[in-house]
């Protein structure tokens, strides 16, 4: 969840709502700040320009703040009510006697939000003298971080909406990896992502129309193989009973079993069959992999430790075979050496060591020689890196003291708490 691409955009704006969050309640405390100091200063002109009326009569005196530009009215009861104090403090920079005035109540400096009002309660008749648009604080701040605000919000939204397919992109590959059914995601848009998508849908295509032309490759060649089989099989009677008919009995039997084991092993490396993990014998495996590959009691030295692995033992059969199969091919003595230690089991040939550009990876890629062999297709080791990738068993080697040595590792993580 924390790698998640959806996860990291939405912190980034969510820092970012943050970040400018606080970049704007800093320039507004500094706008009040000077709005303030802008108050005070408008309202100071106004007592000096006020003091200067104090001395002249009541209609001179109105004549004479108008001509400063101010408005002279009665206070009706109505408006004061919703006037506030504009002066949160008396600044100290006020005269003395204006000072003693605002402590007293005899002056009070008022506001709304466009008017500045100084109210003199004591005067005869009490008079108000308003400034007009002197309180009027600017709104630009306040649209400007509106405007970003939903600027952002459409943009996240835009974003996430562009990303949101490849949820749905992630579903549908985890649901053909995990069933083996793609559901497809066609897209008209033109970003990346549907490109990606509408890609991804064309490969998938391609890949169904490989597999079922496999299938269908398979299904043909298991009913040619078959076909000459069954004629063999039924020919059987008209034999007479003898060391060749015995041959040929074992012979046709075995050719049945391998293609079935063909089958089963097709299935489960392509995906479409889970191993039925069991309880196996691994000398019971040596055996039935010996007979299949019709080979002698001195051509495979076994060691067991009574262990069993647990694996689809029908499958394993395969591995087992190819690995001796493997071992008995390029062995200088025609021999393997099989050790058994608990889930590890090793497979000796003694032989020269490979050329410095042959790997266990490169000699497990299909089709694959590393010694010109006409009774070899290069299948054996991907065939057996295939079972075991379907069990999550691995497969090591190392070559020592003259001998190579294959380790299969049967250790099933769901099975064993070792």
């Amino acid at each position: 969840m924390i790698h998640s691409i959806f996860l990291r955009i939405t912190l980034f704006f969510l820092v970012t709502f943050i970040g400018m969050g606080v970049g704007f309640y800093t320039i507004h405390q500094r706008l009040t700040q000077e709005y303030n100091h802008a108050i005070e200063l408008e309202a100071k002109n106004l007592l000096l320009v006020l003091r200067k009326s104090i001395f002249l009569d009541p209609p001179m005196r109105k004549d004479f703040l108008e001509a400063q530009g101010y408005h002279v009215a009665q206070p009706h009861p109505d408006l004061t009510k919703t006037l506030q104090n504009a002066l949160t403090t008396i600044p100290e920079d006020y005269p003395e006697p204006i000072k003693d005035s605002l402590k007293e109540g005899r002056i009070q400096i008022l506001k709304d939000t466009n008017n500045l009002y100084i109210y003199l309660t004591k005067a005869t008749p009490p008079l108000l003298i308003i400034k007009t648009d002197a309180a009027k604080q600017p709104l630009w701040p306040e649209a400007l971080f509106i405007s970003l605000i939903l600027a952002l919000l459409l943009l996240y939204w835009l974003i996430i909406k562009t990303l949101f397919p490849l949820k749905m992109l992630i579903h549908s590959i985890t649901t053909y990896g995990k069933e083996g059914i793609y559901t497809p995601i066609k897209s008209t848009n033109k970003d990346e992502i549907s490109l990606v998508a509408n890609a991804l849908d064309g490969a998938m295509h391609k890949n169904q129309i490989l597999l079922e032309a496999r299938r269908l490759f398979l299904r043909n060649i298991m009913h040619e193989l078959k076909t000459p089989i069954t004629v063999g099989k039924l020919s059987l009677p008209f034999l007479k009973k003898g060391e060749e008919k015995s041959i040929l009995e074992r012979a046709f039997n075995r050719m049945e079993h391998l293609i079935a084991e063909l089958v089963r092993v097709e299935q489960i490396t392509s995906g479409a069959l889970s191993p039925h993990l069991k309880e196996c014998d691994p000398k019971e495996l040596v055996h039935k992999a010996k007979e299949l590959l019709f080979l002698n009691d001195e051509t495979i030295e076994a060691t067991y430790d009574g262990n069993s692995i647990y694996a689809d033992c029908d499958v394993f059969v395969t591995v087992f075979k190819n690995l001796i199969d493997n071992a008995v091919k390029y062995s200088n003595e025609g021999k393997v050496r099989i050790l058994q230690n608990n889930t590890r089991i090793f497979f000796y040939n003694k032989g020269e060591p490979w050329p410095s550009e042959c790997t266990l990876k490169s000699i497990s890629e299909p089709f694959f020689h590393h010694n010109e062999n006409p009774n070899s297709f290069g299948l054996g080791l991907y065939i057996v890196k295939s079972i075991l990738d379907a069990h999550n068993f691995t497969l090591d080697y190392r070559y020592e003291s003259g001998y190579h040595c294959f380790i299969l590792e049967c250790r099933n993580p769901l099975l064993m708490n070792d």
